[in-house]
């Protein structure tokens, strides 16, 4: 058909629709295979979604039927998940509890001897830390309720697929009694006592005058006599040697010789100064070899260079051809060695006296000279006290001024005349408040006491006070349910309370916690605390904190606690501070619970 040129397009045609049709029924076939996979593996999908769903509702449910307290916290320590066991049990619900530190959602706990746990030592902050805690218990106080429990809290850190930390879970467990709590990967009991600690005090008690520099010459420490006798202040450790117990023209000679000691020199001559005493002090090296066999430290003691006494040397007899001496020769001869003895331990005595009252009068002009630094501060103290006291008068005596002068020029208007009137007798109260305060402070006359529920007043400042805080604090508040009755100046109250809240704040740099917590005690007392958890403070510190005028903080008047002891004393009342270096500090101040019906 073909090759006699003749093409039958009916039969090509033919064939081609043949074809064309087994390809689209190949193609409904394929098309109808691939959706019903499509839609087998949709639904496989959405089953495991449900069941995926299914299963995190049941969870939820189970933890949420457990009776004991669950809580979860992310890597920064914040609460993201808490079962209603946890909820009744902390007494804070789901919005107020997600989100919040666990250092602040418990904060105050204690021991069960009543010290309390500083928020490093938390099983949920040992967690994130790596550590699993088991049985840690603690006293538990519920802010809903103002139930106080027995608590056994459980830990462990939540990692990820390489180990990192990312958070914490913990369980809470309310207990009736106290066990020994088990646990793991915790630090060390506390060891006995450090016997070095009997070389520090055998270091601060010497006669002589010790000091610790490193190889460079830079203080390491310096015992009491050493910083009494050269006038020195526990500041100086750190800096060098010979700039603050050498003479200028001494200081060179002086680090020579403390580098050949350093480097390990054989007979490294003594440090001899004219400063620190009368005749000047010889300075004594003592190298100090580490682990490393090399010189890490030298110890320098330091004696005053003691005056030469001449002692006219006893004639020698001489030998004589004849017999030995008489009686009365032997006797005369140990007579004059008596005499000679008694004169030289006179001159020593008078020496030894000559030195204690120089050293006496030089503290006593060292003292005088802190006296003086003290006043010229609190004179400075006082008149930044009365420009800040003077400016509140004016302000109020500028609101009055003017209230009265519109009341003159608006007399027609008795509405007016009124908010006027009634804005001047507001600044005058204020005014008046100012004057009670600031007598209350100088004890120059008695306040108005009230009997007044000490609760109701700490709610009342609440607001002001979280305004005061900022938002960088985390603020806890607490007043009881029941009533707190004492005698008080409802003013000198605030202004303490205040005061107490500003200095802990001020000790966290706008970047911590603060709680203050009421509590009428079964003692006929109220106590107020407010702790903070700032860098603390020493014994030092505690013991001048409450002196007017004195103040670590540069600018500071150093009158807000002074000013909280006053009325602490006013009210019958005590105030005291406690805290530790690292630990944060504390503030109690303690008032008699005063009859209802007096």
């Amino acid at each position: 058909m073909f090759m006699e040129g003749d093409v039958d397009w009916v039969l090509v045609l033919g064939l081609t629709a043949a074809v064309t049709s087994v390809l689209a029924v190949m193609s409904l076939v394929f098309a109808w295979t691939n959706r019903t996979r499509h839609v087998s593996t949709s639904d496989e999908l959405t089953a495991v979604s449900r069941a995926r769903q299914e299963a995190e509702t049941r969870l939820y449910e189970t933890l949420n039927a457990i009776p004991v307290a669950l809580v979860q916290t992310d890597r920064g320590g914040k609460f993201i998940f808490a079962n209603r066991a946890a909820h009744q049990l902390l007494g804070r619900k789901d919005n107020e509890l997600i989100g919040l530190r666990f250092h602040s959602a418990t904060w105050g706990i204690t021991y069960p001897d009543g010290r309390p746990v500083p928020p490093d030592l938390l099983p949920s902050a040992r967690a994130l830390r790596g550590q699993t805690v088991k049985g840690f218990q603690h006293i538990l106080a519920n802010p809903a309720t103002r139930r106080k429990m027995l608590v056994s809290v459980t830990a462990m850190p939540v990692e990820d697929s390489l180990g990192q930390v990312i958070g914490s879970t913990a369980a809470i467990v309310e207990t009736e009694g106290l066990t020994t709590p088990e646990v793991s990967d915790l630090e060390p009991p506390a060891p006995p006592p450090d016997p070095n600690e009997t070389t520090r005090r055998v270091f601060e008690a010497a006669s002589s005058a010790l000091i610790v520099v490193a190889p460079n010459g830079v203080i390491k420490e310096a015992n009491r006599m050493a910083l009494s006798l050269f006038g020195r202040a526990p500041d100086v450790v750190g800096n060098d040697f010979a700039d603050h117990f050498l003479a200028e023209d001494e200081r060179v000679e002086g680090r020579q010789t403390l580098r050949a000691a350093a480097v390990g020199a054989e007979g490294a001559d003594a440090i001899v100064s004219a400063l620190g005493g009368p005749r000047g002090m010889v300075w004594r090296l003592l190298p100090l070899v580490g682990t490393d066999d090399g010189v890490d430290a030298l110890i320098l003691a330091g004696d005053p260079v003691p005056e030469p006494v001449e002692v006219a040397p006893e004639p020698v007899p001489e030998p004589e051809a004849s017999v030995g001496p008489t009686p009365s020769e032997i006797e005369a001869e140990m007579a004059a060695m008596r005499e000679a003895a008694a004169a030289r331990e006179a001159v020593l005595v008078a020496e030894r006296d000559a030195a204690l009252s120089a050293t006496e009068a030089a503290r006593a002009e060292v003292l005088r000279a802190l006296e003086r630094g003290e006043g010229a501060q609190r004179l400075e103290s006082v008149g930044r006290l009365t420009g800040g006291v003077a400016q509140d008068f004016n302000a109020l005596l500028a609101v009055m001024t003017s209230a009265l002068d519109m009341m003159l020029k608006t007399a027609d208007d008795p509405a007016r005349v009124r908010r006027l009137g009634q804005a001047a007798l507001a600044a005058g109260q204020r005014g008046e408040a100012l004057t009670r305060r600031l007598a209350a402070f100088s004890q120059g006359e008695d306040a108005e006491a009230q009997i007044l529920d000490a609760g109701i007043l700490l709610r009342a400042m609440e607001s002001r006070l979280r305004a005061l805080a900022g938002p960088g604090v985390d603020l806890m508040i607490e007043a009881p349910q029941v009533e707190a009755p004492v005698r008080v100046d409802p003013v000198g109250f605030e202004g303490a309370v205040t005061a107490l809240v500003r200095n802990a704040i001020d000790a966290v740099e706008g970047a911590g916690a603060v709680a203050v917590r009421l509590e009428p005690l079964d003692t006929g007392e109220v106590r107020l605390t407010v702790r903070d958890t700032g860098p603390g403070l020493d014994e030092a510190t505690a013991a001048r904190a409450l002196e007017p005028f004195f103040t670590t903080r540069p600018g500071a008047a150093g009158l807000g606690l002074p000013q909280a002891h006053a009325f602490a004393r006013l009210s019958r009342g005590s105030l005291f501070l406690t805290g530790e270096r690292g630990q944060g500090a504390e503030a109690t101040l303690t008032l008699p619970r005063a009859a209802p019906d007096a």
